[in-house]
């Protein structure tokens, strides 16, 4: 669950007030010899200049960053290891600057690497997101896990992450090991496209990170406060109520509908957990959302700002067959809403009310075996909205004389089913019904009865951004 980041206002005396440190990452980068190497038509160095490109200037503005590298001024030399920007920098510029002018020569020297970037890092208070991006393991004789592990135990504040670029199997095995010693994440990438989305998943993190610095602590007597919650507007459409509950008790204190976007309810001092009720159709139950602890303090307002998801479905696909919206966190992958048709779709597009962060959104189809993902890193900022267009999809004509159990839509080039519809027993639905896609370019398998071998009857099929494409087998 999202960490509640709240704001505390003082009503009558002052408050003492802590504010954690905010979170800072430093960036390791692999610049041996083997980095000119070829993936995927250019060289890994280049590969990983372009998506740092991308992914520096994309982490939190608050967030300050450093850079070292090995590997790259000389050949054969375990001591080519650089802090070219020393870590707590603003100039991100200068940082892509020294990214850029990088030529891949030398060695591998992993644990001297981390161990001067963790001497830089002694004595701070805000924890350090290091992030190893590397396509081999260490070539200098050290042991770059045990040095992870001592750096820890030592109190060096710091998470690293690793991302093994097109590595072999030991490779992977070392630079797993130092992940895991080092708090974070391994991620293996094959190519620029998942070094991408491991370096956008870990900036994710930290974002979230920087919500979580956010909170101020308050030291007060106990006594009466109130809890202010504000939302977009639009947020309500979906709500039908709230629920607070004081944890010492485990006793709710607050249950209703919001009056308004805009709300504010005294409270004795204490801890409470905030949780968002989404109304349903057909008389059910409604979906409960846990949306975070928050503390009161005596003579003082504590802040709950709230971000909206909204939807913007095109007409022509409102008629797609959706059984339920799943909003999922970005980079966890841990489900933070699932919200059912019940017989009625009513409910189901009304716009979101969310913590803020990161999301993706899946739709799960009728007689699907799991959610379609529509939308990823969709990101919902406190008191504004998020619009998700949905304007793109499909829809497979009926053969003439054919009689069809299902059919799958696949990444141009092979790979898992990006969508797989299936027939029931009793009848065809949903197969001729329009279905929500992500613009991109896929083949169309058709699933035919009597037939061992599936139909390829659409290979290279391209759907763009406000266009459903409407496909016949010609069958």
């Amino acid at each position: 669950m999202k960490t509640l980041a709240v704001l505390l206002v003082s009503l009558f005396v002052p408050l003492c007030a802590a504010a954690v440190p905010l979170p800072e990452a430093t960036f390791i980068l692999d610049a041996s010899g083997s980095m000119q190497e070829i993936v995927g038509g250019q060289t890994k160095m280049a590969a990983a200049q372009a998506v740092l490109a991308q992914v520096v200037p994309a982490v939190a503005p608050e967030v300050k960053i450093g850079l070292a590298a090995y590997g790259h001024r000389r050949e054969n030399d375990c001591a080519d290891v650089e802090i070219l920007v020393p870590p707590g920098n603003e100039d991100r510029a200068a940082l892509l600057a020294r990214i850029a002018a990088m030529q891949p020569k030398g060695m591998t020297p992993i644990s001297a690497a981390v161990t001067q970037v963790a001497d830089l890092l002694k004595g701070k208070d805000a924890e350090t997101t290091i992030v190893l991006v590397s396509d081999g393991q260490e070539t200098c004789g050290g042991d770059p896990c045990a040095v992870v592990r001592a750096l820890k135990a030592a109190g060096v504040k710091f998470v690293m992450h690793v991302v093994g670029f097109a590595v072999t199997a030991a490779d992977q095995a070392q630079l797993e090991c130092i992940a895991q010693a080092g708090g974070g994440k391994y991620f293996a990438a094959a190519d620029a496209a998942g070094l991408l989305a491991a370096l956008q998943e870990v900036s994710a993190d930290i974002a979230q990170k920087v919500e979580q610095a956010k909170t101020q602590v308050v030291t007060q007597a106990t006594g009466l406060g109130k809890v202010r919650i504000v939302l977009p507007e639009s947020a309500l459409k979906s709500l039908s109520g709230f629920r607070i509950v004081r944890k010492i008790s485990d006793k709710v204190v607050k249950e209703g509908e919001l009056p308004a976007a805009d709300s504010t309810h005294p409270l004795m001092s204490g801890d409470y957990a905030l949780t968002l009720l989404f109304a349903n159709p057909n008389y059910q139950p409604p979906t409960e959302l846990p949306a975070g602890d928050f503390s009161v303090a005596k003579g003082a307002t504590t802040e709950i700002a709230l971000g909206a998801l909204v939807f913007n479905v095109a007409a022509e696909l409102t008629k797609a067959p959706v059984e339920a919206v799943v909003i999922s966190e970005s980079g966890t992958g841990r489900e933070a809403l699932r919200l059912l048709r019940h017989d009625n779709d009513y409910c189901l597009f009304k716009p979101k009310a969310l913590l803020p962060g990161a999301y993706d959104v899946a739709l799960l189809y009728y007689r699907s075996d799991k959610p379609t993902t529509v939308a990823t890193g969709l990101a919902v900022a406190a008191g504004q909205e998020t619009v998700l267009t949905l304007d793109s999809g499909i829809q497979v004509a009926r053969p003439a004389g054919t009689r069809v159990r299902g059919w799958d839509l696949v990444p141009a080039g092979g790979g898992e089913p990006w969508l797989a519809v299936r027939r029931g027993t009793d009848n065809d639905e949903p197969l001729w019904r329009p279905f929500i896609a992500r613009p991109g370019t896929y083949d169309l398998i058709l699933k035919v009865y009597d037939m061992d071998e599936d139909l390829p009857v659409g290979e290279g099929l391209e759907i763009r951004p406000g266009q459903t494409v409407r496909f016949d087998a010609g069958l």
